[in-house]
Formats: C-alpha cells, sequence, structure tokens
C-alpha cells in the first residue's frame, strides 16, 4: 500500500481551504516554522541545503544489496521500494464487500423488476414496498460512499501501478522514480541532488526494520503553506538494523560512483512474475511499515498464524493481478539502452500471462473438487478429439 508515497505527494498539492488535508499542511508548516525558531533562538539557522550524505563519503565497509534489486546492467541499478510488499488487506475488505453488495443488489433489481411486471401478486404491500426503499436506498449509499471515498484509497494498492521502481543511472548521474501520476508522476533528479536519511549519530538499533530514505528538492509545489516542496522515495526492504541499511546505501553509492564492477551481484533478483505461495511467504514476515521483521525470529508466531497468512496472501495476491505492470518512459528507456523489443516483450509479459495462468489454475483446481476433466475446456474449444 502506497500510504506514505501518497502522503508525500499530497504534502505539495494544494487542498481546497478549510479541509482536513490543507489543516494538516498548515499545522505541519507551523511546526516547522516553530523548529526554526526554536534553532534561531539558539544561534543556529536551517539551512535548506544541508544533506546528510555525502554521495562521495563511504560509509560502510561492507555493502549489500539488501533483496532489493530488480535488474542490475553496466548502465543502471533498478530498486524495488519499501512499500511494494505492503499489500492485500484492502483488497480483501473491498473485496469481501463488493462480494455482499453485488449479489444483493442484483437480487433487489429482479425482485423489484418483477413486482412492477406483476404488481398483482402481492408485491405492492407496504411491507413490500418498505423493504425495496431500504434496500435501494443502501444500495445507492454504498455505492455512493466508494465511488466518491472508498475506491481512492483501494487505488492505494490495486487498480495502479504493480510495483514502484526507482532507477539509478550512472551514465546520465541521475535518479528516476517511476509511480502513477496521483503520486507524483516519474520524476528525474540528479544524483548530486539526492540526500539519503542516515544520520552519523543514529544507534544500530534504531535501524531495525527501518528502509533507505532518499530525498531531493521538488520541481514543482503548490502548497500555499511552504515554499519549499520536498519530494523522496522508500527504497528498499526492511533492514535487520542501522549498519544493515548503510551497507545497502553503499551498494548503491558504489555503483553510482565506481561503477558496476565495484558492486557484487545481487544474490537474488527479486521476481516481478506474480505468485500466490510468495505472496503467502511474503506477508509472512510481518515486516510492517515502521515495525520489524519478525519473520526469522519467532517461527512459532508464523506457524500459529499461518491460517491468517494463506487469506491474507491470497489478498495480496489478488491486489497484484488488480494492478498492471508499469515500465519507464520512451525517453529513459533510451538513455538507459534498454532494448524496446525486450521491454515490450517483458510489458506484455508481465501484464497477459498471469491472469491466464492463474485462470488456468483456478479451472485446474475447480475441476479437481468436482471430479471433472481438466481437459474440458481444450475439447470445447476443439483442440482435442473428444
Amino acid at each position: 500500500m502506497y500510504f506514505l508515497e501518497w502522503s508525500v505527494a499530497m504534502g505539495r498539492r494544494r487542498h481546497k481551504p478549510g479541509s482536513w488535508l490543507d489543516n494538516i499542511q498548515k499545522e505541519v508548516a507551523e511546526e516547522g516554522e516553530a523548529d526554526a525558531r526554536k534553532m534561531l533562538a539558539r544561534g543556529l539557522r536551517y539551512d535548506l541545503n544541508f544533506k546528510e550524505v555525502d554521495i562521495r563519503e563511504c560509509r560502510s565497509k561492507s555493502v549489500d544489496d539488501n533483496a532489493a534489486i530488480y535488474c542490475k546492467t553496466a548502465s543502471y541499478l533498478d530498486v524495488c521500494t519499501y512499500n511494494d510488499d505492503k499489500r492485500g488487506l484492502l483488497t480483501l475488505v473491498f473485496g469481501a464487500l463488493l462480494y455482499g453488495m453485488v449479489p444483493f443488489s442484483i437480487t433487489t433489481a429482479v425482485i423489484s423488476y418483477n413486482i412492477a411486471v406483476s404488481p398483482e401478486e402481492g408485491g405492492l404491500e407496504p411491507i413490500s414496498l418498505l423493504a425495496g426503499l431500504v434496500s435501494w436506498v443502501m444500495i445507492f449509499a454504498v455505492a455512493y460512499a466508494f465511488y466518491r471515498y472508498l475506491a481512492r484509497i483501494w487505488r492505494l494498492e490495486a487498480f495502479t501501478m504493480r510495483r514502484l521502481v526507482v532507477r539509478f543511472n550512472r551514465n546520465t548521474r541521475k535518479v528516476y522514480f517511476l509511480r502513477p501520476s496521483f503520486l507524483g508522476g516519474v520524476k528525474a533528479y540528479d544524483w548530486e541532488a539526492i540526500d539519503a536519511g542516515l544520520p552519523k549519530d543514529m544507534p544500530n538499533h534504531e535501524g531495525v526494520g527501518g528502509m533507505l530514505v532518499l530525498v531531493a528538492k521538488a520541481e514543482e509545489n503548490d502548497s500555499p503553506h511552504k515554499l519549499l516542496g520536498v519530494d523522496g522515495a522508500f527504497v528498499g526492504n526492511a533492514c535487520r538494523d542501522y549498519q544493515h541499511l548503510l551497507s545497502f546505501w553503499e551498494y548503491i553509492r558504489r555503483f553510482m560512483e565506481d561503477g558496476p564492477d565495484a558492486v557484487p551481484k545481487p544474490r537474488r533478483r527479486r521476481s516481478k512474475w506474480p505468485n500466490p505461495l510468495a505472496s503467502m511467504w511474503t506477508v509472512s514476515r510481518l515486516s510492517l511499515p515502521g515495525g520489524f521483521d519478525l519473520g526469522r525470529s519467532f517461527l512459532w508466531l508464523r506457524l500459529v498464524l499461518t491460517p491468517v497468512f494463506v487469506i491474507w496472501g491470497l489478498g495480496h495476491y489478488a491486489s497484484l493481478l488488480l494492478c498492471y505492470e508499469p515500465r519507464f518512459p520512451k525517453a529513459i528507456r533510451a538513455a538507459s539502452h534498454d532494448s524496446e523489443a525486450r521491454s515490450l516483450l517483458a510489458l506484455l509479459g508481465y501484464n497477459l500471462l498471469p491472469p491466464l495462468y492463474t485462470a488456468a489454475g483456478l479451472w485446474l483446481y475447480y475441476a479437481w473438487q468436482h471430479g471433472l476433466d481438466w481437459r474440458l475446456p481444450r475439447q470445447q474449444l476443439g483442440w482435442l478429439s473428444p
């Protein structure tokens, strides 16, 4: 669920005066001004150009890819974002809502039609009219709430890009953010302008469960409450501790500064293929935003919660199927020396094949449960002789 990215994007936009988003913007701006006044009272001045890291400074002797690499070439490094795997619960909730409301709406429509066609069968009795009125009011109320509010919330993990990608291109010295428009859109920032939230005085244990936060000055800022807009990305998987986080940053930094040969190949590249078993394994790690990676330390907890993880994993997998696989715009692909043919084939494969093999798997399960011949669809299509 891309809530963090949505929050950053909303912070740069102009909202209706008096709305809750506008009030939050105003409160954040006032807190920032108060902090600046406190610093000024102590003889300190807030430096807009201050950066936590120097891209030429080594912060770790070791490097670690954090199992976050999609692709590593001589030109660029594609890295996942922290919230790519934080999904599934909204899809379960809204899916259950639709599962109940759609049949109920169809049944209500059929009954209403029968009453209109044959009113002499008792359909015009007061109790029947009252029940029908209440049913239609409830249907329209839920439909309005879903369209007006819930659909926007669901879009944080469904009906949008399947994943957000951050590309580090050492040839162009650019960092590219691949995002949908409501999360800020596709952006390109100079590598030298990127800052990372890696303070030098952070204790090692405070980095448990953390992610790499990249920050840049936004090109556009429509907020009326602050002059400087901030853009950023939450990169990589949850880290074991702060040293692990520094090792991940060092992997990226050495790739950009010293070249692709300065860092080892990823131990295991992240797959872009939706997989129900992989979804169940992902949610069972309990690597929640802001929390700890409990997967390795609390094996007993994972075993007890296996039924929950199976259901949650199915929601995770469904949310992946309800999204589309993105790719960078043509100009960025050309600057990265991507093969257009390979890019097109990957785009078609990642978007077309998952629904097909999911449908095939569901049919095999259904045929097995009901004792049907699994070759029946092929026979109906004439691919097999009866």
